[in-house]
């Protein structure tokens, strides 16, 4: 029942499922699935879209907001009661993009290690554009993302450097693409474009892992990390327009001290 609530809570405070999906790091319909359970364990419908698709509490809603946030507050001073200690962790939540989460952040997690007795450590994955916006929004702590965006919340600093290059089976007429936002799917418009290329088939997957798959297995090509190069998969070098550096993000106005230092620990073990 906690976890409906808390759903719920997250919903009618932010008027969004997207966002309270987020805020809770979890997907929009495990969002959905909750509110629809807990509608009829009550018996009542809980929102309602309006025209522009924004989300309306019912009157049903209101009257269960209030005790709602009650019972999640008793819930929460229980646990802390029965177990303070672990519960005295602080959130330290990290937002990674599809290639630093299989290459940078194996890298980086031992520099966390030391700090799990005092934090409790939440990596999610995201595009570029997203882990810069929860950065900016001050939703995650830290980010990594290969994109350079700007903004006067965001504090950004290099992490490490990396190339990309164009591999697969280069006379493919199939070219693997990723999604908007996304910091790889930037480099692969700038390479079509400047090279002038129109791939007769251009496939766009939302996921790192599988299109180095299908580039590994010679179904086509992309442009994807030269660290993901296996022995035998034919690339070709594009040079240094193509060599970029993966970025750690936090929020500007940071003020938690434990915060800090670990990010401080993360900015010192920096090795280009």
């Amino acid at each position: 029942m906690f976890s409906l609530l808390e759903t719920f809570i997250a919903i009618y405070e932010t008027r969004s499922f997207t966002k309270a999906g987020q805020y809770l790091f979890i997907s929009q319909p495990t969002v959905t699935v909750r509110i629809k359970k807990l509608e009829e364990e009550l018996g009542n419908s809980l929102f309602i879209r309006g025209k522009n698709r924004e989300v309306i509490p019912t009157e049903a809603a209101k009257l269960l907001y209030s005790k709602a946030v009650k019972y999640v507050q008793d819930w929460e001073q229980l646990q802390s009661e029965l177990n303070q200690k672990s519960l005295a962790k602080k959130p330290f939540k990290i937002g990674i993009s599809q290639s630093a989460a299989i290459s940078i952040m194996p890298l980086l997690y031992p520099k966390l290690m030391p700090y799990l007795n005092q934090i409790d450590l939440k990596i999610s994955m995201y595009d570029s554009e997203e882990v810069f916006k929860l950065i900016e929004n001050h939703e995650l702590h830290f980010g990594i993302i290969e994109k350079t965006l700007a903004s006067e919340q965001v504090e950004t600093f290099p992490l490490c450097k990396d190339e990309l290059v164009l591999a697969g089976n280069l006379g493919s007429e199939t070219f693997f693409t990723r999604e908007v936002g996304s910091g790889v799917g930037h480099y692969i418009k700038k390479y079509l474009q400047e090279e002038n290329c129109e791939p007769r088939y251009l496939v766009r997957m939302n996921n790192n892992d599988m299109i180095i798959a299908h580039v590994q297995a010679g179904l086509g090509v992309s442009l994807i990390s030269k660290r993901f190069v296996s022995e035998g998969l034919p690339y070709q070098s594009l040079g240094s327009n193509y060599h970029r550096t993966f970025l750690g993000l936090t929020y500007a106005e940071e003020k938690d001290p434990l915060t800090l230092e670990i990010i401080q620990n993360i900015r010192e073990s920096i090795d280009d």
